[in-house]
This record gives structure tokens, C-alpha cells and sequence, in this order.
């Protein structure tokens, strides 16, 4: 039997992929057009192990013709349109965000499968302000919906979808809210400004970061294909869709983290936030599943400074300066 990840050869796909072959699972990807990330993640010989099939997720006929070709058994569904491009293309993102849901739901119906994981988002429950009247500092798994953007709206919409297949249809479907995913590879979505708060210091270039006085959730990308391949294992939780947690802290910390190791980095931080209410109380996930992330801020941080600066090949900059706190 074999996992079938949706969007596969993408940013969060592909170091999923990578988990999921070091765990002994069979990996086929599906995305209309392969992303190169996945080149770059993967060895070699890694990447010859992974069934790359070209095909939509929004047409039933290609989805089972990979899940029927390579004998899958199981789905984690993370191919998506993102925001701001959600916003911008509205016709394109219900098609992607919410008929590729109920493809891969379809699927899951038709052909029996075990298991459904897939990628909601922190973007459901709007912004802190609409959360105010609660005076709680963690918004609870039950929280309500109150989207700002195209792509909120899909993925609250999404969740509701999944109930009614649970409830109808018995189906296995799993979801997890995200929250600011970075690491290697990532150019697009919110999390892409870690590029200017990052790469461009491990670069020796100036930054100019936008939404400097907000505080958001640093989720490392290796702890969110460990999430994932951790809930495509498990058997059928009392939870249809859990909150994630990984590590709150300010946008100004990152980057103060980020001078420690590079000294001569120029950071200029824009005033603004999100407008996400990033604070998520993970404590059913704790319950029914026990994850713990591995990776603090500064560990992904300091992660993906030496990625970039092995990629780029710059010998010529100042060498990393040892920095043990909080690095664990």
C-alpha cells in the first residue's frame, strides 16, 4: 500500500515525502505540474523512490487513477491555492482549495480508503479582534470561524465539507490548522517574508520586513511533515480537525535571534501585523495524538540560514557565531 500527498513535490510535500520514505511508506505525489522543490529536498536516490504522477485534484478521474495505478490506501491532501494569490484569482482558488477537498473526499468514499489527513489553516479564525469578547489568550479547537480572506473562507468551508463526509459517509478524514510553515524552499504564502527576515541577511543583503510588530507561531517544516506523517498512522480520533502549536514568539525576537548570528545584518522593521489570530490552543491535539515539536524558532532559524548560505556557496561571510540558548 502506498500514501498519496496531494501538492507532493511542493514546499511542505516534499520534506514529507522525504519523512514518510525514512518511515518504510511507498510515496506517490500528485500536482499537475511538478514543483522543483522536491529536487532539492531529496536525494537522488530518494527521489527515485517516489511515484511522481502528473494530474489535478480537482478531477476525480485523475485522483483515482493514482490511487488504482499505485494501489493507495491513504491521502494527505495539502494541494492549494494560497493567499494573497487566493484573493486574487477567487474562481481559481474554489476550485483548488474546495473542489480539490471534495475530490479527494469523493475518493476516500468510493474507494474505501484508511485514511485522509489534510491541511486546514490558522486563517479560519480570522483576526485576535474577532476574538476579543472570549478573554482568552489561546483560541480553543471549537472556536468560531470568522475568515478575512478568499483562502480563510475556503478552508472553513473545507471543514465543514469534511464533517459532513465523517458524518455521512463514516469517512476517515483528519485535519490539521497550520500556522506559519518556513524552512528551505518556501516562496509562497504568508510565511514567504521570513525570505526578506532570513535569507536575505544569510545573503549579506539588507532587509526591509513587513508586519514587524506582530507575534506568530514559527512552525519549522520539518516538524510539520512529522505532524502529518504522525496523523496518517493513527487510528480514527474523536476530533475531525485539530489546532497546531509550535512556537509563539515576535517577529523583532526572530530577528534579534537572527543578528546574533549574523552580527552585521541591516534588519528594518515595517510597522503593521497579520491580522491573524495566531495563539491556538493545541491542547485536544495533545490529547488524542501527544505531538511535540522539535524545532524552536532559533533552531529553524539557524536551520535555514545554513541551508540558504550552503546553496548560495558565499564562503566570503562571516562564519556562524555559536549561540547554544534556546537552540534545542
Amino acid at each position: 500500500m502506498a500514501v498519496l500527498i496531494t501538492g507532493g513535490t511542493g514546499f511542505i510535500g516534499a520534506y514529507l515525502a522525504r519523512r514518510l520514505l525514512k518511515g518504510g511508506q511507498r510515496v506517490v505525489t500528485l500536482d499537475p505540474r511538478p514543483s522543483n522543490v522536491i529536487n532539492e529536498v531529496l536525494t537522488p536516490a530518494e527521489l527515485a523512490e517516489v511515484r511522481i504522477v502528473a494530474g489535478d485534484v480537482t478531477s476525480l478521474r485523475d485522483v483515482a487513477h493514482a490511487i488504482r495505478a499505485h494501489d493507495v490506501d491513504r491521502v494527505i491532501h495539502l494541494a492549494s491555492l494560497l493567499h494573497p494569490a487566493a484573493d486574487e484569482d477567487p474562481p481559481l482558488a474554489v476550485a483548488v482549495n474546495v473542489q480539490g477537498q471534495l475530490t479527494i473526499l469523493e475518493a476516500a468514499r468510493l474507494f474505501d480508503l484508511k485514511k485522509i489527513v489534510w491541511a486546514s489553516s490558522v486563517v479560519v479564525f480570522g483576526p485576535r479582534s474577532a476574538h476579543a469578547e472570549r478573554s482568552l489568550p489561546n483560541l480553543p479547537n471549537d472556536a468560531p470561524h470568522h475568515p478575512v480572506s478568499v483562502y480563510g473562507a475556503t478552508k472553513s468551508f473545507d471543514e465543514f465539507l469534511t464533517a459532513h463526509y465523517i458524518k455521512t459517509w463514516n469517512v476517515d478524514a483528519l485535519g490539521v490548522r497550520l500556522t506559519l510553515v518556513y524552512g528551505p524552499g518556501r516562496v509562497r504564502g504568508a510565511s514567504a517574508f521570513v525570505n526578506e527576515l532570513v535569507l536575505k541577511p544569510a545573503l549579506g543583503q539588507p532587509a526591509q520586513v513587513p508586519n514587524g510588530d506582530d507575534v506568530v507561531d514559527w512552525a519549522y517544516v520539518e516538524d510539520v511533515a512529522d505532524l502529518l506523517a504522525t496523523c496518517v498512522a493513527v487510528p480514527k480520533m474523536e476530533s475531525a480537525v485539530f489546532n497546531t502549536r509550535f512556537d509563539i514568539r515576535s517577529i523583532r525576537d526572530a530577528g534579534a535571534y537572527v543578528q546574533t548570528l549574523l552580527p552585521d545584518a541591516e534588519i528594518t522593521y515595517l510597522p503593521g501585523e497579520f491580522g491573524i489570530a495566531w495563539e491556538l490552543d493545541d491542547s485536544a491535539l495533545q490529547a488524542e495524538i501527544g505531538f511535540q515539536p522539535t524545532y524552536s524558532m532559533e533552531r529553524g532559524i539557524r536551520a535555514l540560514i545554513e541551508q540558504t548560505r550552503r546553496d548560495a556557496g558565499l564562503a566570503g561571510l562571516p562564519p556562524l557565531m555559536l549561540n547554544p540558548t534556546n537552540e534545542a
